[in-house]
């Protein structure tokens, strides 16, 4: 869940840009990847036959320049810490010993305990409580006298690594050796044959034009400008053919609005038909996978794992055998997966560790592989015998907004086009929805609400959203946004869950919102309603119509066919609003990260 970021220059007289400086290139590619991890962040260069290393603990974003001395040969790392605490010695990247090379690294090492117990016997010595100072060491203890370091001696060491783990590293004489095992990480080039690594396309669009994704236990070297790859299992050299990155769909701007997160909302009234503009016969292939098959696992963690839940239940509603799995406890599905099912796997990033394992023991077991992402290149669209592509724009939010209610959009055309619905008249449908959705967001009476709501719910220590049926999904995320950005203790339950023991938690003046749709839920959901009121509950309607029970009233959009979308859009907005009001940064919330490459 960290970035890394490498730049490699060509020589001065192939290059006519001012900006020569690699430490320069890779500060400002870091910046590009700071939503993959900000608690800390570190640079190293090569400059004067040495390595030198600024480093430390902090967000990267109000850095405006290095202290190190101009390069032609850097790395860069931004840091969500997993093993060891937020502090400059833990930050990447480390130095070796005798400070012939430096390493940075996104990942965990599972076995780094042994490893270490192993070192230390051995009078190796570590600095930092990090797992990534082993790789260091047992890279240092495998190469002994012998300098400089090469490619067959990084994938030697690292072939001792368990876990899913991608590194950079940097030696003194300005080579570069990179591996890929889980984490992301992609090879890009420009014009002048200036080379670049980085943990995703976005970050690369503002130098490279040229990408190459590495699968999974791939590696490349960089030596006197020349990039070469490598499989780290054979180290027998591949062949590497560079994509052309689409630049524009990949810009990152703010469009004029204050933050990201704000935008990306906002965004939603735009792309949610975008998903459903996919390659030729795509969808079909999918249908078809569907109605063969036994049994339909959907997939995904987070907000994904709702929009699975949401595609599971709306393909059960067409008489499919669907089941939703949370990826992180899967493992008690592998007795039931079996050659000619289809796995759903739902990821903004293509790259979430959970779920990218789940679906490789799927497809090992003969499933068909059907995934929705918005990265390029991404380790999951690659697994997949059908890749579907957001295709809505970079979303930079830590939070998932657009890209959340684009794959519940999607999931919806997969379960309609299931139940014989023509994609041509499900397009026309959120085309309609989106002008609904526009004119919602324009109504200035909106904005001054979700304001009002902050200002009375600033201080409020927990938060219940309740919702049934096609909205218990959405009820799920609408607490999860409240949780992440404002840091609201917020549960979501579904209406029928209180009698059950969550009614336990009601006092007087607890907030809670109900999320109602004008179907079959409709009754027992003011019911619920009613329950918690009588126990002196404050009860926020999220609905298309007002009802006497509500002390609050959030109206929606009237069009039931994407009121699961529509139901969890107001958290978005109320969550903006109150991290506006506690002076908390809505685009980065604490502690998290926006693709989850570690389990």
């Amino acid at each position: 869940m960290c970035g890394i970021y490498t730049v490699v220059l060509q020589s001065e007289k192939n290059n006519s840009e001012k900006n020569q400086d690699a430490g320069k290139k890779v500060l400002d590619g870091l910046k590009r990847l700071e939503y993959r991890g900000y608690d800390s962040w570190g640079v190293a260069v090569v400059a004067n036959d040495k390595i030198e290393i600024e480093k430390r603990a902090g967000k990267i974003g109000d850095v405006v320049e290095l202290t190190l001395p101009e390069a032609k040969v850097a790395i860069g790392h931004t840091r969500w810490a997993t093993h060891g605490g937020v502090t400059d010695i833990n930050a990447h990247p480390h130095l070796a010993t005798d400070g012939s090379f430096a390493l940075a690294q996104n990942g965990v090492v599972e076995n780094y305990q042994e490893l270490k117990a192993k070192l230390i016997k051995e009078n190796f010595t570590f600095i930092s409580q990090t797992d990534t100072e082993v790789i260091v060491r047992q890279i240092e203890k495998m190469a002994g006298d012998k300098r400089p370091i090469t490619f067959a001696l990084v994938g030697n060491a690292f072939r001792q690594l368990a876990g899913r783990n991608t590194i950079t590293i940097l030696t003194r004489e300005g080579n570069v050796f990179a591996v890929r095992d889980g984490s992301p990480l992609v090879v890009g080039k420009d014009e002048h044959g200036n080379l670049f690594l980085s943990s995703d396309v976005v970050s690369l669009a503002a130098d490279a034009s040229l990408y190459y994704p590495l699968e999974s236990r791939e590696g490349v070297e960089i030596v006197d400008g020349e990039v070469k790859l490598y499989d780290i299992d054979t180290l027998k050299q591949k062949e590497l053919q560079f994509h052309k990155i689409d630049v524009e769909s990949l810009r990152l701007d703010k469009g004029g609005f204050p933050h990201f997160m704000i935008k990306e909302i906002y965004e939603q009234a735009e792309v949610l038909g975008k998903p459903l503009v996919q390659p030729t016969d795509l969808f079909e292939k999918l249908v078809e996978k569907i109605s063969g098959a036994r049994n339909v696992f959907t997939v995904g963690a987070g907000s994904a794992d709702f929009v699975s839940g949401q595609l599971s239940f709306s393909l059960r509603q067409r008489g499919v055998h669907a089941t939703a799995v949370k990826a992180y406890e899967s493992r008690s599905f592998k007795t039931l997966v079996e050659k000619g099912d289809v796995c759903i796997a739902v990821s903004q990033s293509g790259e979430t560790a959970d779920t990218v394992e789940v679906v490789e023991w799927m497809k090992a077991k003969g499933a068909t592989i059907a995934s929705i992402v918005n990265m390029p290149g991404s380790t999951l669209s690659r697994l997949s015998d059908l890749p579907f592509m957001l295709q809505i724009g970079p979303e930079i939010g830590i939070a998932s907004t657009k890209a959340v209610a684009s794959m519940m959009v999607w999931g919806m055309a997969v379960a309609a086009l299931v139940g014989g619905e023509k994609l041509e008249k499900f397009q026309a449908a959120v085309q309609k929805y989106e002008k609904e959705l526009k004119l919602w967001f324009a109504e200035k009476e909106k904005t001054q609400q979700f304001q009002k709501l902050a200002d009375q719910f600033t201080n409020t220590r927990d938060l219940f959203v309740l919702g049934r049926g096609q909205l218990y999904m959405s009820a799920f995320e609408a607490a999860l946004k409240l949780k992440e950005i404002s840091y609201i203790h917020a549960e979501g339950f579904s209406g029928g869950e209180l009698k059950h023991g969550v009614i336990a938690l009601i006092e007087k003046g607890t907030p809670v919102m109900c999320l109602i749709a004008n179907d079959g839920e409709k009754n027992d959901m003011l019911s619920a309603a009613a329950e918690v009121k009588a126990r002196g509950a404050r009860v926020i309607g999220v609905a298309a119509e007002h009802n006497s029970l509500f002390d609050e009233w959030i109206a929606i959009p009237n069009d039931q066919q994407f009121i699961a979308v529509s139901s969890f859009i107001p958290a978005q907005l109320l969550t903006y609003e109150l991290a506006l009001k506690k002076n908390l940064d809505p685009d980065k919330p604490r502690n998290l990260a926006k693709s989850v490459t570690v389990k």
